[in-house]
């Protein structure tokens, strides 16, 4: 069984919209079975500034710092529009991981985005383009909101939030708070993202153990079968051929085969007469013996070739008679 994957939402949020749809998100990634932390972008703003931007006071879910980040398998960002971009608190956040970057620690990991704008063109989809660089300088995988949300096609009213991920449309004074279809949207996206991630957690602890039994088989000495099949080696080799290894003959030289034997005067005859001529010096013997013996030392008279047969001459014909053949010719 494999460990569930671990999913951080990690929100700025100044008028309390983002941190709705955080909350949101963590309560669908929870029920989609990974292990989901509720974290916030640490503040750059004095109290003082906030107190004249009216907004609201802070919840009491952690400050994120770039070292939590290696503990977990993807990210949702929940980032609030500026200007059609991330707030400074959250390029802030974003430009003090150098050192992560420069180890790769946010290598292979995954990430989603959700915003809040006060118009319904406000930014949204900016804000999740210029943070996709972001992600893909340290290596992050971005995963989109699909379609498959019967809301993103909704336009019998005003709704945030599309493909790049969930929204909410606060309005110019922040009154406007986050709808049911906003809030369907955001738990659309967490679904599909925890469904993502996770799939990529179980594939990789499914290779990591198939890995680790590959590793652990003990290694195979040459020459012993490998899956009931013997490799061939010099060894074997030499054992399957046998005599042939070591024999004093060429291996391509034809293989011997018993032939039936020739008659006693064809073996005399491939005798030469120089090798029969000491073995009739050897012992004196009578002439008459001598002359047996050399006629039976000397190779067997060649077979007259056979006589070809006169053909009769052709005769001239027409032929000869007008193109001045001669029947001589035709022999």
């Amino acid at each position: 069984m494999h460990r569930p994957a671990k999913i951080a939402v990690i929100y700025y949020s100044t008028y309390g919209h983002v941190r709705t749809l955080a909350e949101t998100l963590a309560e669908e990634v929870k029920a989609s079975g990974a292990e989901v932390t509720l974290l916030q972008i640490p503040e750059i703003l004095s109290d003082e500034i906030r107190g004249k931007m009216h907004a609201a006071p802070r919840a009491e879910y952690p400050n994120v710092t770039g070292e939590m980040l290696k503990e977990f398998d993807g990210f949702l960002f929940g980032i609030p529009t500026r200007y059609g971009r991330a707030a400074a608190a959250v390029s802030a956040f974003f430009d003090a991981t150098g050192g992560l970057w420069a180890t790769g620690a946010l290598v292979g990991k995954f990430a989603g985005v959700f915003s809040s704008t006060a118009s319904q063109h406000g930014g949204q989809e900016t804000t999740a383009l210029t943070t996709i660089p972001f992600f893909v300088h340290h290596g992050i995988s971005f995963v989109p909101c699909p379609y498959t949300a019967p809301e993103l096609t909704d336009n019998s009213e005003v709704v945030g939030g599309g493909p790049y991920g969930a929204g909410a449309i606060a309005g110019g004074d922040g009154s406007r708070q986050v709808t049911a279809k906003e809030t369907a949207i955001a738990k659309h996206q967490a679904k599909h993202f925890t469904k993502i991630v996770s799939q990529f957690v179980a594939g990789a602890s499914a290779l990591a153990k198939q890995s680790a039994a590959t590793t652990a088989t003990p290694a195979v000495a040459a020459g012993e079968p490998v899956l009931a099949k013997a490799i061939p080696t010099t060894a074997t080799t030499a054992a399957a051929t046998g005599a042939q290894e070591s024999a004093p003959y060429a291996v391509d030289a034809p293989a011997t085969t018993e032939v039936a034997k020739e008659p006693a005067a064809a073996a005399a005859s491939t005798e030469t007469p120089a090798a029969a001529a000491p073995a009739a010096t050897a012992e004196p013997t009578p002439a008459p013996k001598e002359e047996s013996a050399a006629a039976a030392a000397a190779p067997a008279p060649a077979a007259a070739p056979a006589v070809k047969k006169e053909q009769p001459k052709k005769k001239s014909g027409l032929f000869a008679s007008c193109c001045g053949g001669s029947a001589k010719n035709y022999d």
